[in-house]
């Protein structure tokens, strides 16, 4: 079945927004329940549409619903990997020019490899920078502007990652919950691949020096 979508306006190379009702919602995952302003999609591939027109259409086997929110906007973001990103996420030698974000990459538990290397490939593709480890607690800080930090929890399997802004700063879109932290600071836990996409949204609102 095909969905077509009004409304739509792309923000991003794989990312628009739309509108969809929170009855519309419901059609695509009935047991849901609506948190937060946005509803977030993710497609396993780009949509067909018409830019100028406003509408975008795809496969209703090809979207996830990984928040349900109370309003009619909706951010529709592309999952896919293609070959040229699958090489950034495998090589560590894509990191060669960036010698912090190497040693992230190259000290990660077997565990948290994937998750770790898609996150900061997905940041690098928007923010370029570079990872200071600091040992003492494993914590490794974005440079030169420490608007972000990242912590592998290898006990859980997560990551829990730090950025600069207040929670009530930040238009809160899908799963991630932000928490006040250090002076400035709110943190949140990457867990899987939809929610470091979420993480990047967010990353995008943060107030860069």
């Amino acid at each position: 079945m095909k969905i077509e979508i009004g409304g739509a306006e792309k923000l991003d190379e794989r990312v628009w927004k739309a509108q969809l009702t929170p009855s519309e919602v419901r059609l695509l995952a009935p047991k849901m329940e609506r948190d937060g302003d946005f509803t977030v999609v993710l497609l396993a591939e780009d949509p067909k549409g018409d830019e100028d027109q406003g509408h975008i259409s795809f496969e209703h086997t090809k979207c996830t619903i990984i928040n349900a929110g109370n309003s009619d906007t909706a951010i529709f973001v592309v999952n896919d990997i293609r070959p040229k990103q699958q090489n950034h996420l495998t090589e560590e030698s894509t990191f060669s020019s960036s010698p912090g974000d190497g040693k992230f990459v190259h000290l990660l538990p077997p565990q948290l490899k994937d998750l770790g290397t898609f996150l900061l490939c997905k940041i690098r593709d928007l923010f370029p920078g570079d990872l200071k480890l600091y040992p003492s607690s494993g914590k490794y800080v974005e440079t030169p502007d420490n608007f972000w930090t990242i912590r592998p929890q290898s006990r859980d399997g997560s990551f829990r990652v730090t950025l600069r802004g207040r929670p009530e700063s930040f238009s809160q879109v899908g799963t991630l919950e932000l928490k006040p932290d250090m002076t400035g600071y709110s943190s949140c836990k990457v867990s899987n691949k939809e929610q470091a996409l979420e993480l990047v949204m967010l990353l995008k609102q943060v107030r860069k020096k």
